[in-house]
């Protein structure tokens, strides 16, 4: 079996979607972490950028012992490195701490183990009078609710503290700060006496003393008006007060800014409306020359995409901008640094020109200037359908993310992998994120669905031509119509379009419909066939349709059907007619029979439909199945969710041969240091034998194939893959059913003998031959054929002292 990787779609090296507060070096360079993006599967990378915008990547996380997905901001030590931490990754993947150096030098310092030491820490560091590095991690410790550690630059770590989840606090997301007593402060977002979070000190010696829960005063709603969930940590200011932020509560719940004393007196200075002062502050204060505050909101703002503010130890609350969403950025999550130059610099998690954040520059005037856009490449990411192939003989798909506004897009590649994109969506009337693949009509165009966007946001029908040009057909209502389509497209002899929308319709409408069957003409005439109704009939189709060969159209639907109400049922397999006569012809039962499909059905040379389940079965990790037109059901296989695959998302194709060839996203002969898994290649036959014939490794090779096969003119099969690729965004590849070519794995001379091993495939038959002249024809064969029964077959072949000679293998037809 032969797999090659045609095309892996790029996310941004220099990352995306920062989260943390910047830091800014001795150097006047500013530093940061982003959470995800990079050079390694977009894993988080470590950046500097200059006052003037100029951005440069430092470090790109694999994933591995050097951490993952950092999402706390950097702090420059006394020896000039920076050091921060990871919230996954490490060699037990519950997080790290890392140092790294101006130039770009990581050495991980510490993975931790979920265990006492604590697990996924959320906040940066502080580095204490003594030298030592402090933080605190959200999870682990004793209780499982997070810790107070200590660390040394050389990575020597003392659990200090572990949280109860009572009276103490649970789950800090901030770090502590140094008061001028030397002890340390800090806050938790949850426990306390109301469960809305602390205040805490603690001293040198380990004993943590809860000075202040938050939740002491409520109103009648029960909001806690001193606030509550202090996600930000504390800033001491000039004055000797601690100064801080709660994401909720205040007299609008929509947060507070606060102080509080070392005894634990707290006084709430401003409570947030959520509009345009701003709304629900995650981050942390900075305090300027003049004694003022500066901070920002996620949400809020007069275009509710968050803001700065400036305050007055007074309480006296002034908001200096408000994000627009566009390319200023919008939901800045961190806090603000000052510059040696006065200017304040932050963060967006996303707005910018790619809509994936920014870093900005803003003066004590309000004046804000972007430095700094993140950006997808406009390739695209994250394949989530299969391909077609057009009369061309090129091959066209869609990637649900990625492209210039990172929303989806269309495009094109050869069978060499040579990758055109053809579109970018935008998110407005053209549709946004399509989730489905493509079907070329008989006007030679190809139609499509986007799952979001359109003049509604409830998702679109869109037709698109070879070279590049994107149509709007229709927009979904979200209403009577239906609304999310998720699956592609299927044409009756007459042109019209047969389709599913995963939600809307009459039935079901307070809770936003529950799918719909739809018909629609080349022209954008929507008819609604039918409404699901979470009855016996199922609901939430997120797979298309298959015109059978007696006329009518044949669909699975992801939950609904007669069995198990409580939690929506397991879903049904269904059979509607051109004029909406509809029966429901089978209901998953969530036992053996599988439960929950994702995927579409197929009809067999031999009349019966086949399709998969993407859990349920003898071991919960799906099922192939098999049904007649008339509602016989067989389970043909149940994946053990080992070597063999588990949930396939994807329907099944059948080849040539007569077997059905299908991906499972999960399952596989390869796992990684955490056991993660990253799907197969199967073939079944129609009485249920199953062959993995492919598991992916997750490196180039892809990850996680949620899309079914296309068989292509050449003989081969073309798939893509969600994730994974040397971008980490997915890949397409080429897949040959056949018998891999032998190639030598070792060759050894032992006194007169020569040792050959070669590998092969059960079932292929193998011929040694032999020539003294590369350029002569004529190979003669060596011993008689044979059929191999396993991955490798070894022989010895005598050897004449000086002579020449040249050996190969040949796979016989």
């Amino acid at each position: 079996m032969v797999l090659t990787s045609l095309h892996s779609f790029q996310v941004s090296t220099n990352g995306l979607d920062p989260l943390a507060t910047l830091v800014q070096g001795k150097d006047g360079n500013l530093y940061g972490t982003t959470e995800v993006g990079g050079s390694n599967g977009g894993y988080g990378t470590v950046f500097k950028i200059s006052a003037g915008g100029a951005l440069t990547s430092l470090y790109s996380f694999t994933g591995g012992i050097d951490g993952a997905q950092p999402q706390a901001g950097l702090v420059e030590g006394s020896d000039g490195n920076l050091y921060g931490t990871t919230t996954l990754g490490g060699t037990n993947d519950f997080g790290t701490v890392f140092k790294i150096s101006t130039d770009g030098v990581l050495t991980s310092l510490y993975s931790f183990t979920g265990g006492n030491d604590g697990a996924e820490p959320e906040a940066g560091l502080v580095q204490g009078a003594d030298g030592y590095l402090y933080g605190t991690t959200g999870f682990g410790g004793t209780n499982d609710s997070g810790t107070i550690f200590q660390i040394s630059t050389d990575g020597a770590l003392t659990s200090w503290y572990s949280f109860s989840g009572g009276n103490d606090g649970g789950q800090p997301s901030a770090g502590v700060v140094q008061g001028s007593d030397g002890f340390f402060y800090g806050t938790t977002e949850d426990g306390g006496a109301n469960d809305d979070g602390t205040v805490f000190q603690i001293m040198g010696n380990g004993a943590l003393t809860t000075i202040y829960s938050f939740g002491m005063i409520t109103n009648a709603d029960g909001i806690a008006l001193d606030g509550a969930y202090s996600e930000a940590g504390l800033v001491l200011g000039s004055g000797g007060f601690f100064y801080g932020t709660t994401s909720a509560g205040g007299t609008n719940d929509s947060g507070t800014v606060f102080k509080i004393t070392t005894g634990g007196s707290l006084t709430t200075l401003y409570s947030f409306s959520g509009d345009n002062d701003g709304g629900n502050p995650g981050a942390g204060l900075v305090q300027d020359s003049n004694g003022s505050f500066y901070g920002t909101t996620e949400f809020g703002g007069t275009n509710f995409n968050g803001t700065v503010f400036q305050i007055t130890t007074g309480g006296a609350l002034t908001t200096w901008y408000s994000f627009t969403g566009g390319n200023d950025g919008a939901e800045p999550e961190a806090g603000l640094v000052q510059g040696t130059n006065g200017y304040l610099y932050g963060t967006t998690f996303s707005g910018g020109t790619q809509s994936q954040g920014t870093v900005f520059q803003i003066s004590t005037n309000g004046a804000l200037t972007s430095l700094y856009s993140f950006t997808a490449l406009n390739d695209g990411a994250n394949p989530l359908a299969g391909l077609v192939e057009a009369s061309n003989g090129e091959f066209y798909g869609t990637t649900e993310n990625g492209g210039s506004n990172n929303v989806g897009t269309v495009f094109q590649i050869s069978t060499s992998g040579t990758l055109t994109s053809l579109y970018s969506f935008t998110g407005g009337n053209d549709g946004a994120n399509p989730d489905a693949g493509l079907v070329q009509a008989r006007d030679g165009y190809l139609y499509g669905t986007t799952e979001d966007g359109g003049t509604n946001y409830s998702g679109t029908v869109f037709r698109f031509s070879t070279s590049g040009v994107l149509t709007n057909v229709y927009s979904f209502s979200g209403g009577a119509d239906g609304a999310y389509p998720e699956a592609s497209l299927v044409q009756a002899s007459d042109g019209t379009f047969y389709g599913t929308t995963l939600e809307g319709g009459t039935t079901g409408e307070s809770s936003g419909g529950l799918g719909t069957v739809f018909q629609i003409s080349t022209s954008g005439v929507v008819s609604n066939l039918y409404s699901f109704t979470l009855g016996n009939d199922g609901a939430y189709p997120q797979a298309g349709l298959v015109l059978g060969s007696d006329g009518n159209y044949y669909g699975t639907t992801y939950a609904g059907g007669a069995y198990d109400f409580e939690s929506q049922g397991f879903g049904t397999v269904f059979r509607i007619s051109t004029s909406g006569g509809f029966k429901s012809l089978y209901s998953f039962t969530g036992g053996d029979d599988g439960a929950n499909p994702d995927a579409g059905l197929v009809e067999g040379s031999d009349g019966f439909f086949y399709g998969t389940t993407q859990s349920g079965g003898t071991n919960d990790a799906g099922t192939v199945f098999k049904i007649s037109i008339g509602g016989t059901f067989s389970s043909l296989y149940s994946f053990t969710g080992t070597n063999d695959g588990a949930y396939p998302y994807a329907g099944l194709l059948q080849g040539s041969d007569g077997y059905f060839y299908g991906t499972t996203d999960s399952g596989g002969t390869y796992t990684n240091q955490d056991g993660d898994t990253f799907g197969t290649v199967f073939k079944i036959s129609t009485n249920g034998t199953l062959t993995s014939l492919y598991s992916f490794t997750g490196g180039n090779d892809g990850a996680h194939p949620e899309a079914g096969l296309l068989l292509g003119s050449d003989g081969s099969f073309y798939g893509t893959t969600e994730s994974g690729g040397e971008g980490g965004a997915g890949t397409v590849f080429r897949f040959s059913a056949g018998p891999a070519p032998p190639r030598f794995v070792s060759v050894t001379l032992t006194e007169g003998t020569l040792n050959l091993t070669w590998s092969t495939e059960a079932g292929g038959m193998y011929q040694l031959e032999y020539n003294s002249d590369l350029g002569a024809s004529g190979w003669g064969n060596v011993e008689s054929p044979f059929l191999a029964t396993g991955a490798t077959f070894s022989t010895t072949v005598p050897v004449v002292s000086g002579s020449q000679g040249f050996y190969r293998v040949a796979l016989l037809p």
